[in-house]
């Protein structure tokens, strides 16, 4: 029993300190690594040998996977950006609602521009110019710009079927048929229930966000000028509207309509005797996001070139950026694939693997908690999703679809915890503010609202077992 407490007490040591260390602003290049050291050494492993074996093996592991995703997804973010195709996007919907709904404005450009596959980063920092403008014509207490950015970026967006975004991608480079190697399910999976849990949460949201404004309002609160707030980008020339959304629709329809399609069209079209290349390459057409970004990322180049000072130099950056990202995420990783090996995460595996009812509860627990220890929904996805699916689908035969979907929604819960790098990046480098002001409307619009609808998720599914 004392050897459980202390292999545990040493497990969550080390999660506290990397933790403490993000939020304090320290590199999680450095941190990741440290902390999966010192839990390592204590907990008794060859310390050398768990770094240069399961750390680097998760590190080199997850770039292998993901990086394409991960560079392909900042080129178009920087396209977007550079040519001011997200600012035209997010002032248009500022424009259409006005600034009597400042809070709903910002949260819903933060909605289109997420789920049209831009970066959460540049989505913070095009969306937050504009938040500044229109909070401060509304008088409003800009410690709620950080919430309402994350909410319209990181739940009901991030996670639904049909996004692009990586936290949607993931589960189908992992939940694949042990035989054939084919991913057993798509983009677009649970895509009744995600519609339901995902209006859901926005109204929850969007109502707390409102409330708890009104409230600090009514307390005499206000809208506080920082000297940052002079440096504005919402005067931006960018692309009208409509050539703005034109790569995020590519990428939308050719994620979620293109596959489908190429596996008509080798069904109709092509013989698998007569013309074998041709329906190999259109029936086994992949369902991956790779290509639909590749796709957005071509288009938004064509449309928006004359937009661009450089276009190589765009890319470059893109992919640069893609680098780091999917870097200080593979370090989240790394750190999961080293503590995997060490008693106390046994024990967490076991307790939220055993747990007694239904099995989507014992997943969305498992994943939940797993990507509270990474810090990273993703991470924590590419952390559970090798445990779990064997459990889950193999043994006790749960749908693929149904668990790819309360995989997304239930990593986007206790992954948003202070240490998160995104909430760190949002509240002090975008917005400037402090965890002590921001961090409370943040914890109840991207941890609370999705585990409610983590868990009316997982009614549904047991109500509508069709829907998975």
């Amino acid at each position: 029993m004392f050897h459980d407490i202390y292999h545990l007490a040493i497990l969550f040591s080390s999660m506290a300190l990397m933790m403490t260390l993000v939020v304090q602003g320290k590199s999680i290049f450095v941190v990741a690594p440290l902390c999966a050291l010192i839990a390592v050494t204590f907990s008794g492993a060859d310390p050398v040998a768990q770094m240069n074996e399961a750390y680097m093996t998760g590190f080199a592991d997850y770039v292998k996977r993901f990086y394409l995703i991960f560079a392909l997804g900042a080129v178009f973010g920087k396209l977007m950006d550079e040519s001011g195709a997200a600012v035209s996007i997010a002032r248009a919907v500022v424009m259409q609602l006005g600034k009597e709904r400042a809070c709903l404005a910002v949260v819903l450009a933060c909605a289109v521009l997420t789920y049209g596959g831009v970066s959460l980063f540049v989505v913070g920092f095009s969306v937050y110019p504009l938040a500044v403008h229109l909070f401060g014509s509304a008088n409003l207490p800009r410690r709620f710009i950080p919430a309402a950015i994350a909410f319209g970026s990181i739940t009901f967006t991030m996670t639904s079927a049909g996004s692009p975004e990586i936290q949607n991608l993931i589960p189908i480079k992992y939940l694949v048929d042990a035989t054939t190697g084919q991913s057993l399910t798509d983009a677009r999976a649970g895509w009744p229930v995600s519609l339901i849990v995902a209006l859901l949460m926005f109204v929850l949201g969007q109502w707390y966000l409102d409330t708890a404004i009104r409230r600090d309002v009514k307390a005499g609160l206000g809208f506080e000028t920082l000297d940052t707030d002079r440096v504005q980008t919402t005067d931006v020339a960018g692309p009208p509207f409509l050539l703005a959304m034109l790569p995020l629709v590519v990428t939308i329809l050719a994620l979620n309509l293109l596959p489908a399609m190429c596996h008509a069209i080798a069904s109709l079209a092509f013989s698998a005797e007569s013309t074998p290349t041709l329906h190999a390459i259109f029936s086994r057409f992949p369902e991956d996001g790779t290509l639909a970004i590749f796709l957005g990322v071509i288009v938004g180049t064509i449309v928006m070139r004359r937009r661009l000072n450089d276009v190589w130099k765009c890319f470059g950056e893109g992919f640069f950026n893609g680098l780091l990202a999917v870097g200080s995420t593979s370090a989240v990783v790394g750190f999961g694939a080293a503590i995997k090996t060490l008693p106390a995460f046994q024990l967490v595996v076991n307790w939220v693997t055993n747990i007694p009812g239904d099995p989507l509860i014992g997943a969305a627990i498992a994943v939940a908690v797993i990507a509270a220890i990474a810090g990273s929904a993703s991470g924590g996805q590419a952390i559970a999703l090798p445990v779990i699916k064997p459990i889950y689908i193999d043994q006790l035969g749960v749908a693929p679809r149904a668990l790819h979907r309360i995989v997304a929604i239930s990593s986007g819960t206790l992954d948003s915890l202070p240490a998160n790098g995104y909430v760190v990046m949002l509240i002090h480098n975008i917005c400037g503010e402090t965890h002590s002001r921001a961090y409370g409307p943040i914890f109840v619009t991207t941890v609370l609202i999705p585990a409610i609808g983590t868990a009316v998720a997982i009614v549904l599914f047991k109500s509508f077992p069709q829907w998975g």
